[in-house]
């Protein structure tokens, strides 16, 4: 009986350790594809928030990426694009934006977020993010407050926090 438990417990911890090394050896090349994958989507969101611009360059302070200039085919500045973690309601929202040269909202996209579902994860619906498009910087705070954006019913925090993070890149893309 002390035999077959010691050999069962011998198989087990032999199992883990090949489970654990195959598992390890996938990590590594799953993170480089991952970062690929996130680099991409990243891309696509500017043409999101930004589709009349033709090619973006980045604004960068040392290594950071501040925002991103949009030029038009005709290397004509056309608008300017980011990206912003803000807080929200259940955690870190991770938006991407866009303006024009006047700072008119092109168009808004949520990258990630941890909001709850049914409530605050509605920010990434179309309903909630194109009520963006075309609303200047004056405008850009939610009705009860006299501006243009709607707010989620039982979602005022989150909907609040997409507004606060792009008035505070809307204000750093103007400070530089």
């Amino acid at each position: 009986m002390k035999k077959e438990y010691v050999m069962v417990m011998v198989k087990m911890v032999v199992m883990s350790v090949i489970a654990a090394v195959v598992l390890g050896g996938l990590y590594i090349p799953t993170q480089a594809q991952l970062k690929i994958y996130q680099e991409e989507q990243r891309q696509l969101a500017l043409v999101d928030v930004l589709p009349i611009a033709d090619h973006f360059e980045a604004v960068k302070s040392g290594e950071e990426t501040l925002f991103y200039q949009a030029f038009d085919a005709s290397n004509n500045l056309v608008g300017y694009c980011f990206f912003h973690d803000q807080s929200g309601s259940q955690g870190t929202i991770t938006l991407a934006g866009g303006v024009d040269t006047e700072y008119t909202v092109t168009g808004v996209k949520i990258m990630t977020h941890v909001e709850t579902p049914g409530l605050g994860a509605k920010i990434t619906e179309s309903f909630f993010t194109d009520q963006f498009k075309g609303v200047p910087v004056s405008d850009l705070m939610l009705s009860k407050n006299d501006g243009a954006i709607d707010s989620i019913t039982g979602a005022t925090v989150s909907s609040q926090a997409v507004i606060d993070g792009i008035h505070v890149k809307i204000g750093e893309i103007k400070a530089n």
